[in-house]
C-alpha cells in the first residue's frame, strides 16, 4: 500500500470511530435510587388506601404514592401493591400499602 491509501484508510477508519463512538448518556435521574433499612430503623403504621382514574401515564405510580402518603404522617409505603378496578364504566387504579416512617 501507498501512502495515499493508508492515509484514506485512517481517515475513514477516524470518521467512522468517531461517529460510532458518540453515544447519548443518560442522565442520573433515571437511576432508580435505593436505601437499605433495618427493621429497627423503621416504624411500621397503618395501611393505607388511594385511588385514581386508570391512564397511560408513565407517573400514575408515584402519583397514587405521593396521594396516599399527603396527609399521612409516614415516609413511605411498604410493599405497595397495585390494583386496576372497574367501577362503573370507568376503570381506577389503586394502591395498598403500609406507612411506615424512618425513626
Amino acid at each position: 500500500m501507498n501512502k495515499k491509501n493508508i492515509i484514506a484508510f485512517i481517515a475513514v477508519l477516524s470518521i467512522f470511530l468517531i461517529f460510532t463512538g458518540c453515544k447519548t448518556v443518560s442522565t442520573a435521574s433515571v437511576i432508580p435510587q435505593s436505601l437499605q433499612l433495618s427493621g429497627s430503623d423503621i416504624t411500621v403504621g397503618e395501611v393505607l388506601i388511594a385511588e385514581m382514574p386508570y391512564s397511560k401515564d408513565e407517573n400514575l405510580k408515584e402519583q397514587l404514592i405521593a396521594k396516599a402518603l399527603k396527609d399521612s404522617k409516614y415516609d413511605f409505603l411498604i410493599m405497595p401493591r397495585y390494583e386496576i378496578v372497574q367501577v362503573g364504566l370507568s376503570k381506577k387504579m389503586r394502591v395498598i400499602g403500609r406507612g411506615a416512617k424512618v425513626k
